[in-house]
């Protein structure tokens, strides 16, 4: 009868465990990782309106539709020629025209009416993809050309668009610097 050597045992034992532990057994369980949720991206801005040359006769107010496609930040820019004239500005939600204006129909998104900026500038901060109107008074005492560009920044993919607001304002603040000789739309 044979006798096994204890360290003979022992060396066995060492080998089949070092042997299985390279087959998988005996290892715990890897947690998952995380996969991180992206940024949104912020689309680059879009302009949505633009003209050079278009004229606004003294104590005349002109108005032009635009259509944005997405939520997000309009800046509208109107610039002219004379310093020593006076322009103003109003974007109103929604196709409006003059006669609307006049008798406080149009919703009144923002305005400028400053006496000195030059150029006026409006920016509407939170606005739904829609139709509006850009309206610009020339209260100066000569014929203006101006120039304007309306630009969207849309909101990121993925934001959430703006809440809709239970303010209106209607109050036309057009001809309060002098009286309104006529009207019509721009090209």
């Amino acid at each position: 009868m044979g006798t096994t050597n204890p360290l003979r045992r022992f060396a066995l034992a060492a080998a089949l465990t070092t042997t299985l532990g390279g087959c998988g057994g005996g290892s715990s369980p890897s947690s998952p990782t995380p996969t991180p949720t992206p940024a949104p991206t912020t689309p680059p801005p879009v302009v949505v309106l633009q003209a050079t040359g278009s004229v606004v006769k003294s104590g005349f107010v002109n108005w032009i539709n635009f259509t944005t496609t997405r939520a997000g930040a309009i800046d509208a820019t109107v610039d002219w020629t004379f310093t020593t004239n006076d322009v103003d500005v109003v974007i109103t939600r929604g196709s409006c025209n003059y006669d609307q204006l006049a008798a406080n129909q149009c919703n009144i998104a923002g305005f400028s009416v400053s006496e000195t900026a030059k150029p006026e500038k409006v920016t509407l901060a939170s606005t739904e993809a829609g139709t509006y109107t850009l309206f610009v008074e020339n209260t100066g005492d000569k014929d203006e050309s101006v120039s304007y560009q309306v630009v969207l920044q849309p909101m990121a993919t993925g934001a959430t668009g703006p809440q809709a607001s239970s303010r209106t304002v209607r109050a036309n603040p057009f001809g309060r610097k002098g009286a309104i000789l006529g009207h019509g739309q721009m090209d």
